[in-house]
């Protein structure tokens, strides 16, 4: 894609947001995500591969259900800038999107949860909450960074210094292994969770098409649920 100064111009007014409505400034981010995305190094390609062989390893060929749902936790500092959506919110939405979508239940009943967090706070508190017939997959930065986390609060900058740039990696890998999902449950005023959503919506859904080779629409090949929508 050729970047000219007028597409140059009109996306700086979108990072600004002094002359562009909320809608339309979603779009140009969404697109220029789909543009940095275009070209996803090797590295980060073979840490995802890396990750999807640990974390759903006992699943047939070790791949991610077709059915899977990611789900986005987003807690820790987050307070200071949003609401934090509740656990209860979460399973809700879960419920609402597999009533909606019966396809995201599998045929021996159960409901595949790519848990996508680094809290391990909200990890226990969801795998509390979830019912016996839903299989939760757990992100692999609970294993691998938390160690190297202070104590108290979010600070990823000591964790990629600890880690000499591995949380990183590990991150890019993570979210990738997110995008496995055709369902989602996300909480936009989260920079993470617009990141997936962007993706989801510019390249995941792009892969649904009609005869016709045209793009059905915006949720084609998957749905989500916004707890917290915001355009950032």
């Amino acid at each position: 894609t050729n970047v000219t100064v007028r597409d140059a111009r009109a996306y700086r007014c979108a990072m600004t947001q002094k002359t562009v409505g909320p809608k339309r400034r979603d779009e140009y981010r969404a697109s220029a995500t789909e543009y940095l995305f275009s070209h996803v190094s090797p590295l980060v390609i073979k840490e995802a591969q890396r990750q999807v062989g640990i974390i759903f390893g006992d699943l047939p060929n070790a791949m991610a259900p077709e059915n899977l749902i990611t789900v986005h936790i987003r807690w820790g500092d987050k307070f200071w800038e949003m609401d934090l959506a509740k656990i209860e919110e979460y399973i809700g939405a879960i419920q609402s999107l597999i009533k909606s979508d019966t396809s995201l239940v599998g045929p021996d009943g159960l409901v595949h949860i790519y848990l996508a967090t680094e809290d391990p706070k909200a990890h226990n508190e969801f795998l509390a909450a979830v019912p016996s017939h839903w299989r939760v997959y757990a992100d692999i930065t609970l294993q691998e960074i938390n160690a190297f986390r202070p104590i108290k609060g979010n600070r990823a900058s000591h964790a990629t210094r600890n880690t000499k740039g591995k949380a990183g990696l590990v991150a890019m890998g993570s979210l990738l292994v997110a995008l496995e999902a055709k369902g989602y449950v996300l909480t936009t005023k989260s920079n993470f969770s617009s990141l997936i959503n962007h993706l989801r919506r510019k390249i995941v859904n792009r892969q649904c098409r009609s005869s016709e080779g045209n793009i059905i629409d915006d949720d084609a090949c998957t749905v989500a649920i916004d707890l917290r929508p915001d355009v950032w």
